[in-house]
């Protein structure tokens, strides 16, 4: 229970900032962008039918793009708007800029349910277009922006599911790394109970203050709006400030900085987390950076965020810097994790229906090797000269017409009973609790030529801090570590 409360506490104080930060920003432009919306609309204070109809065709668009896409899409945005595009303070920043379009619509369905009749007459009495604003539409509407900003609020909260994709932790990257491919129901469980209890105080301040507003006289709702704007801004300057000081500490400072190294948490994660006391009585300080994909260690490295990474073997690197026209090279290799073919419906290869359905892993790399894996179980046949590359394209054999599906890696343990056999990447095995050493009924030989490495660019093969770290994880101290946490089913290079 306490080493669940202990996993339990940064990424809820993770999901705290990015959400308290995103919410505060998002208002802010939301709230500008829904009144431009609402007053030059056509017939409205400020008509300019052009100008809102650029504003209309802007928020229309913000709006249509799914927010996981928008995550990775605005990256080169987020590196030069603050210095990184990853860990918890990048993350804000797609989550401000899809966020803002949404508060813009339910900021202008706020201000529409205002009686206009009550704008036309104090327009009547001299009013400029900022006094209607300041003094009608937005005392008016208050209670229906304190309901839409709990919205909001909980929304983002879904939101900050996928900051993992950019190393930025969180609640849901919790839920989904260490609960979900980590075959971890307690880590789920807690997690979710997290959520719900920070769902359920959202909504309830939320509706409170609604209320309160709702049944409060305009003119003491104006005095009551004027008496608390000093809090409020008050509130917003500390959690900048903290915000600030928390963007501040997670910058690198000079050379003092620890080495950042990005890796798939399982085993990577693992072998490296053993090894940082060995690396700390050398004078190296690193700094762990895990993704949930194989896509972003190598961009995160490529931009600079990361200074190396651990989670790839050479094959899928050498992929990666043709698609990318990079430079990623191997520093070191550390272990090899042998592929392996998993029982689904099937128990065994012999009893592989016509048919058959068999999932691999979908990533250019994987796959051909996959496919490679499957011809040695006599499976199919590739054309002459495929190698690492091969697609589905090069079978050339296939007697017992079996189907090839590709899914993502991290989803291959999970969909095992969709599938007759599934061939898996070690490190998703391990997390899904197979034993590859009796579970899997075909793995890679002790000769495979994928033994995953540190990677870094080219032009850093000789940092010191980078050769060292390569250095411990070769030592004897963790080769005796990988074998003996791993009973075999990850190898120590030799």
């Amino acid at each position: 229970m306490k080493n669940l409360l202990a996993l339990l506490w940064e990424p809820t104080l993770q999901t705290l900032y990015m959400v308290g930060i995103a919410v505060l920003l998002s208002g802010v432009g939301g709230l500008f962008l829904g009144i431009a919306l609402v007053t030059t609309a056509p017939g409205r204070i400020l008509q300019a039918p052009w100008l809102y109809r650029v504003l209309n065709v802007v928020t229309n668009v913000g709006r249509s793009v799914p927010f996981i896409i928008l995550l990775v899409a605005i990256l080169p945005f987020t590196r030069w708007l603050i210095g990184t595009a990853i860990g918890t303070s990048a993350a804000i920043v797609p989550l401000v800029v899809g966020a803002i379009p949404y508060v813009a619509r339910l900021v202008e369905s706020s201000l529409l349910e205002v009686d206009y009749g009550v704008i036309e007459a104090v327009l009547t009495m001299g009013a400029t277009p900022w006094q209607v604003i300041r003094k009608t539409y937005l005392p008016e509407a208050v209670p229906a922006l304190i309901r839409s900003m709990t919205i909001v609020t909980i929304t983002l909260i879904s939101y900050s599911a996928m900051a993992g994709a950019i190393g930025g932790g969180g609640l849901g990257d919790l839920a989904i790394r260490y609960g979900y491919q980590g075959f971890r129901a307690d880590v789920m469980l807690a997690t979710v109970i997290v959520l719900v209890l920070l769902i359920q105080t959202v909504q309830f301040v939320g509706d409170s203050a609604a209320r309160h507003f709702q049944h409060t006289e305009p003119s003491a709702r104006k005095k009551s709006i004027k008496q608390g704007l000093p809090a409020i801004v008050g509130s917003a300057v500390l959690l900048l400030g903290a915000a600030g000081g928390l963007f501040h500490s997670q910058r690198p400072q000079g050379s003092n900085r620890p080495l950042r190294v990005g890796v798939n948490p399982v085993p990577h994660g693992e072998i490296l987390q053993a090894a940082l006391p060995l690396l700390k009585r050398q004078g190296l300080d690193v700094e762990i950076v895990s993704f949930n994909d194989y896509v972003q260690p190598n961009l995160a490295l490529v931009s600079g965020d990361i200074d190396a990474n651990y989670f790839q073997h050479v094959p899928f690197m050498e992929n990666f810097n043709h698609a990318r026209n990079a430079h990623v090279v191997s520093v070191g290799k550390i272990h090899i994790e042998p592929l392996g073919i998993y029982a689904g419906r099937s128990r065994s290869l012999n009893a592989l229906p016509e048919h058959a359905i068999i999932t691999v892993p979908n990533d250019p790399a994987n796959s051909g090797r996959a496919l490679l894996l499957l011809q040695a179980a006599d499976l199919l046949q590739l054309r002459t000269g495929s190698a690492v590359g091969a697609t589905v394209q090069d079978i050339s054999q296939n007697p017992k017409h079996v189907q090839i599906r590709l899914l993502e890696a991290a989803q291959l343990p999970r969909s095992l009973q969709d599938a007759n056999v599934a061939v898996i990447n070690m490190n998703y095995a391990l997390a899904a609790e197979l034993d590859p050493t009796k579970d899997a009924l075909l793995l890679e030989g002790s000769a495979s030529p994928y033994a995953n490495v540190v990677s870094s660019l080219a032009d850093r093969t000789n940092d010191p801090r980078i050769r060292l770290l390569v250095k411990t994880l070769q030592s004897p101290e963790m080769q005796a570590f990988i074998r003996d946490h791993y009973r075999g089913a990850v190898l120590p290079v030799q």
